[in-house]
């Protein structure tokens, strides 16, 4: 405890650093995941469509699948009814993951901000916050680009102590959906209802390439009942972003109406929402290993998704939760640690779609 003036004063103030630092984090912690959900379009929107989901810990996060249906026909009159047995149910499973941000402060910056203990907890929270929110949409986005890997189709893992993050969702909606991997245990090559949807771009002009994306986003929204409907969100790179506008403007005379309120530029393509995230990678290049540069030679991305068939998934006891504060033997200094345990998973491939080698400008037309 940190005690200001003498005893028996008639006004006296304690300040407990301990658990001012505590509470404070704590109280912070819905707001932080706030801020962590708006960061790019793929969070929000499995946010707001209730795809951030709790389960209890297990030994891997089990995604019940359909991928076929009970056989129908007609009958007349004593005709004999099917006994068919009906198949097409299986299960995906996913890895749990785990992420963790440290906050630290030495003592000598305690001491030296004895009177502004309020504005260094919120300076150590804000540096949490970034990291963790950074961090998270590269491991997301980037794959084991963001580390010291080199395809964005695996999972980031760490150079320090060699864990692996989350599935990347170049693994989960990939350029090369023919690949002999498992994704979710399942091999999307002799499964081929497993498989997203992936095309390549050759437009070289306005009309062309918006026709591109009419096909990808009808292909995309195929389906019957619960499973069908368009894609609620786009994902692209910054040019690609721009080529469309301009496309759009070029073939209908008219600029695309904004996607609604996101703390992002945003436009409506058809039904969809379409952002520009400055980490989305460029899933063509190397050959479909992907790079951290959307304007290669090998072009632009963009990603029509299904949120309702993409969840975020958080053990109920780790959900950005606060550990306890230690003092290392050897260190002047106090840390702590904000952990978060989950998994990156999805329940309909078929409901997503990519598309690479985006050419960076476009004839008119």
């Amino acid at each position: 405890a940190i005690t200001y003036g003498g005893a028996g004063q008639p006004l006296q103030s304690t300040f407990n650093y301990d658990e001012v630092i505590a509470t404070s984090l704590m109280s912070y912690r819905p707001k932080m995941v706030d801020n962590i959900s708006q960061s790019n379009i793929v969070l929000m929107e499995m946010k707001a469509k209730g795809g951030w989901k709790k389960e209890p810990g297990s030994l891997a996060i089990a995604v019940d699948l359909m991928y076929a249906l009970a056989p129908t026909d007609s009958y007349e009159g004593m005709d004999a009814l099917s006994l068919a047995t009906t198949e097409g149910i299986t299960q995906a499973q996913f890895q749990w993951r785990q992420i963790a941000t440290p906050i630290a402060f030495s003592e000598l910056e305690r001491k030296k901000n004895k009177h502004r203990i309020a504005n260094l907890i919120e300076s150590k929270i804000w540096q949490a916050e970034v990291g963790i929110k950074d961090a998270f949409t590269k491991h997301l986005l980037w794959g084991s680009l963001a580390g010291t890997g080199s395809d964005i189709r695996l999972p980031y893992v760490s150079p320090t102590n060699g864990s692996t993050s989350v599935d990347s969702l170049g693994s989960l909606v990939t350029y090369s959906p023919t690949q002999s991997v498992t994704v979710g245990g399942i091999n999307q090559n002799t499964s081929t209802w497993w498989r997203n949807i992936a095309v390549a771009s050759v437009a070289t002009t306005d009309s062309g390439f918006i026709q591109e994306l009419l096909h990808l986003y009808n292909t995309v929204s195929k389906g019957q009942g619960s499973v069908g409907g368009p894609p609620k969100m786009a994902l692209t790179d910054q040019t690609t972003w721009e080529v469309l506008s301009v496309a759009y403007y070029n073939k209908y005379r008219t600029e695309m109406a904004s996607g609604g309120n996101y703390p992002f530029p945003t436009v409506k393509f058809m039904d969809t929402v379409v952002a520009w995230d400055p980490y989305c990678p460029n899933v063509a290049a190397n050959a479909s290993a992907g790079s951290t540069d959307p304007d290669a030679a090998t072009g632009g991305s963009f990603y029509f998704l299904s949120p309702e068939y993409l969840n975020l998934v958080t053990e109920e006891e780790t959900d950005f939760v606060l550990t306890d504060r230690v003092r290392p033997a050897n260190q002047d200094a106090k840390f702590q640690h904000i952990l978060w345990m989950g998994g990156f998973v999805a329940s309909n491939r078929r409901k997503q779609g990519v598309m690479g080698a985006i050419a960076r400008t476009l004839t008119h037309t």
